[in-house]
């Protein structure tokens, strides 16, 4: 591969994962790999390149980014499974349904939003373009953030606010929600953006980020029930990973972090697995200069394997 793993477009922390997948596979193995958040393919085009005898499962419950991935991945159509699927509907029999019958060897979740879903969707992600306030993920239905910011009675507002998007501001916040749809729906991102940018005091606002930020990323875990998809996926997936194969994953804030580190450890005590990471790996200083959106990436990877030794792993710091 040219310019030693350089990605068409920015695939968050790759050297990193590559590096872990190396650790433990030969690249001329014949591998099993699984991505269960496809987004454009970026990791799944460095995994099909570095293991050039690998066959790998594309899964993505968005059929635009399914459809997407495939096109980035189509010189290497033969060796590439594509399922259109949420990453916590795979299990064995699953898969078995698709054709594949071997457990995955290698497993990484990517549980960043793509910056085609925020630029490009016109599904209401960003702030950045007055969008309709959709945020559904999954081209099968569902709630919408719409329908959550105008039917939703102010408890369930400000338990969503506070804390899937830990915002301090959340009782101001609803309070204008509310007197704002007495008078009229909120329909568009830009609508939702200004509305908060209004209540939250300027010299209150995060550097280098948008005040509405935390209630975005609240809104869109409660229309596509991210939290729950994790809790269920990552443990279906510790069962689905190989014996000696690894699962990657990872996150790009606190709840979603404290969720797979829980479930690694829990996992890990019970004898079956090791952890590679006692406290998540985060982008280098270079990485965060090249692409500033991967700040807040962390990688946590569990092998699935007996522990070499019998020391119960150490409780990592809370970030």
């Amino acid at each position: 591969m040219e310019n030693d793993l350089e990605p068409v477009h920015y695939s968050v922390l790759y050297r990193e994962i590559i590096s872990f997948f190396l650790s433990v596979f030969d690249k001329d193995r014949e591998l099993l790999f699984l991505d269960g958040t496809a987004g454009e393919g970026g990791h799944s085009l460095l995994l099909l390149e570095q293991f050039p005898n690998s066959k790998l499962v594309l899964v993505d419950r968005d059929s635009v980014m399914l459809s997407r991935a495939q096109t980035r991945l189509s010189a290497y159509s033969s060796r590439v499974i594509p399922i259109e699927a949420n990453f916590s509907d795979l299990d064995s029999e699953f898969l078995n349904g698709f054709g594949v019958s071997n457990p995955p060897d290698g497993i990484l979740l990517d549980l960043g939003i793509s910056t085609f879903h925020l630029l490009h969707a016109g599904r209401g992600f960003s702030f950045r373009e007055n969008e309709p306030l959709d945020m559904r993920l999954s081209s099968s239905g569902g709630i919408s953030a719409e329908d959550v910011i105008n039917t939703y009675p102010e408890k369930a507002l400000s338990k969503i606010f506070y804390e899937y998007g830990e915002e301090r501001w959340t009782k101001k916040i609803v309070e204008a929600i509310l007197e704002r749809r007495r008078h009229s729906r909120i329909g568009y991102s830009g609508d939702l953006a200004q509305l908060v940018s209004r209540v939250i005091p300027r010299k209150f606002w995060p550097p280098g980020r948008h005040p509405a930020t935390r209630v975005f990323q609240a809104l869109r875990i409660e229309v596509n029930q991210e939290l729950l998809h994790i809790e269920i996926g990552v443990k279906k997936l510790l069962d689905l990973v190989a014996k000696g194969g690894l699962l990657q994953v990872i996150s790009f804030h606190s709840l979603e972090d404290r969720i797979i580190k829980n479930l690694f450890r829990d996992y890990a005590r019970g004898g079956e697995a090791k952890l590679l990471t006692k406290k998540p790996v985060l982008p280098s200083d270079a990485e965060t200069k090249e692409n500033p959106a991967s700040r807040s990436a962390k990688l946590r990877v569990i092998h699935k394997s007996l522990p070499t030794d019998t020391e119960e792993e150490e409780e990592d710091e809370e970030e």
